[in-house]
């Protein structure tokens, strides 16, 4: 079991990269630029929870016999986050780019998006839940699910290749939407990352 409060710092980062990404799918609903703002700001928040995660995993692991073994999974888990704020953070260059420059995307692209958001957002949010659980059948169902939605991504960058050929979408819109997919694909990534660690960690019953 992952004790108490290695789990609320845990959960810490975790509530504030879902509150980011939230804030990265409004900025693409809306078409402003005052989501990406309040985005950043919670980025801040990110790297002040993560950094403190750390801190506490290494000063934890210094205080124990076997405490590097003990904390490895963990600073994995840490690292992970990292990454994920930093693939949402990317998404929030491209979403500024898209409003300064008025991109506009197909009605198509813009449907495709939207499903790879909702499909990212529901993972991420499901990552408290086995943080407090540890529960395998739902670090099992994530990772299906996680699959599932790359496999669907990918699709959707192949059916825009196609379009872009067929002159649908625009070369200017092309890069802005493949970047937004790559980002997503990275937080789904690092996102079953941090499922499969945690699985790892608990024994089967």
């Amino acid at each position: 079991m992952i004790e108490k409060e290695l789990e609320e710092r845990m959960l810490r980062v975790c509530q504030s990269l879902i509150r980011m990404l939230e804030l990265a799918f409004q900025a693409f609903r809306s078409f402003k630029e005052d989501s990406i703002t309040e985005a950043e700001r919670v980025k801040e928040e990110i790297r002040r929870h993560s950094s403190e995660l750390t801190g506490y995993l290494i000063s934890k692991s210094s205080s124990m016999e076997k405490g590097r073994e003990w904390a490895k999974p963990f600073l994995s888990v840490a690292s992970s986050f990292d990454r994920m704020a930093y693939n949402i953070e990317g998404l929030l260059d491209r979403l500024r780019m898209k409003v300064q420059q008025q991109i506009l995307f197909s009605d198509h692209a813009v449907k495709e998006i939207n499903e790879v958001f909702q499909e990212a957002m529901e993972l991420l949010e499901t990552l408290p839940r086995l943080i407090n659980s540890q529960d395998k059948a739902l670090a099992k169902h994530i990772g299906e699910m996680g699959r599932s939605v790359f496999k669907i991504a990918n699709g959707f960058s192949e059916e825009h290749e196609n379009r872009l050929i067929q002159g649908i979408c625009l070369p200017k819109s092309s890069p802005i939407y493949l970047g937004i997919l790559e980002s997503l694909k990275g937080v789904i990534l690092h996102t079953l990352e941090v499922s499969g660690k945690i699985a790892s960690l608990t024994p089967l019953s």
